[in-house]
């Protein structure tokens, strides 16, 4: 049998030249090649651009360390004439870099493809940074609101305006600044109860994370990748400030187990792999609390490692021997919906009563 080779492309061929050298290979007969050659040359301007003239990796590095050396420059400029600018110099300065990235990303052209796409995503996550920030100085400088008070209304601010961002770009750096941002505004908040800890802090944290992950579960938050590792960074992150209290060893292995759990069940080794970070972070300091100097707590760990080898290759397999293409188990949206806010609900409440005395 005789094998075709496919003639290598050479920088600066064109498609007619590339059509005929294929026609001379015997690839296709001249009658698909000037077909080929009718239907690209019938195609818009705009759309030629994308499918023909990819921008540059380059050129999209430097835009994204363009937008970080605003950041820095801002900084730089408000670090050194601080004190002569004024209450209304910062915040000029502060909201005039959140205000030029969003116009910088939102001029992005749309042939630019999914280059520009990222860009703007970018942009707009250091803008949502500097709105941050800006409003940290309002509510401290102009308002003169209490230190615990500021950092919850630059997050809730922020929060609403990565919200608006990220329902125009669909992208995970706007996805990234609104589960982060709602994060901080449920710590914070919870942190203004007169008898909050860091663990009933922690606890509201969690919820935040718990609440994304059921959402994504259920489809109302998508893609999916990015919500199991924004929402388990969470969920960890939550578990880990409620450790303090006697009750945080349970919700923080709880989590560990059900990440575990929900990876083997959906056939996600992403999840998995979020559900082993948690078990590593939280099963060592949890035995070695309950358990000082003693082999319960490497005993405890070797299962726990042997547990999720085991959880690692059942689903691989499961995987491999899925056929192409098929999706995780489907979730009923309303469902999701309804556990999620149910999650929200019973953590507020507990946040409220421990927060309370």
């Amino acid at each position: 049998m005789m094998r075709l080779v496919t003639p290598p492309l050479r920088r600066g061929d064109d498609l007619a030249t590339r059509l005929d050298r294929w026609v001379a290979h015997g690839l296709i007969t001249r009658e698909q090649a000037d077909r080929i050659l009718s239907e690209e040359r019938a195609l818009p301007a705009e759309l030629r651009d994308r499918a023909g003239r990819m921008p540059s990796p380059v050129a999209e590095a430097l835009g994204y360390v363009g937008g970080v050396l605003v950041l820095i420059a801002a900084g730089l400029i408000a670090g050194r004439y601080w004190s002569e600018l004024g209450v209304a110099g910062r915040l000029a300065v502060a909201f005039g870099t959140a205000t030029l990235l969003l116009v910088s990303g939102a001029s992005l052209r749309p042939r630019l493809g999914e280059t520009g796409r990222r860009l703007r995503a970018v942009c707009w996550l250091l803008s949502a940074a500097a709105v941050a920030l800006g409003t940290g100085l309002l509510g401290e400088d102009m308002l003169d609101l209490p230190g615990d008070v500021t950092p919850l209304l630059a997050a809730a601010v922020t929060a609403c305006y990565a919200g608006a961002l990220w329902s125009i770009s669909r992208e995970i750096p706007q996805q990234a600044a609104v589960v982060a941002a709602l994060a901080v505004t449920a710590g914070t908040a919870a942190a203004l109860l007169p008898g909050s800890t860091d663990a009933v802090a922690g606890l509201a944290v969690w919820g935040v994370g718990a609440a994304w992950l059921l959402l994504g579960w259920g489809g109302l938050v998508t893609p999916r990748a990015p919500v199991w590792v924004l929402g388990g960074a969470i969920v960890i992150v939550g578990g880990l400030m409620t450790l303090e209290a006697g009750w945080g060893a349970g919700v923080a292995l709880g989590t560990a187990a059900a990440l575990v759990a929900a990876g083997v069940w959906q056939r996600d080794l992403l999840l998995l792999a979020t559900g082993a970070i948690a078990t590593l972070l939280t099963v060592p300091s949890t035995l070695n609390r309950f358990f000082p100097d003693t082999l319960t707590a490497p005993l405890a760990l070797l299962a726990t490692g042997v547990v999720l080898v085991a959880g690692a290759l059942y689903t691989a397999r499961r995987k491999r021997g899925a056929p192409a293409g098929d999706p995780p188990r489907p979730a009923d949206p309303r469902l999701a919906a309804g556990l999620a806010a149910a999650v929200v609900a019973a953590v507020a409440a507990a946040v409220v009563l421990l927060g309370a005395g």
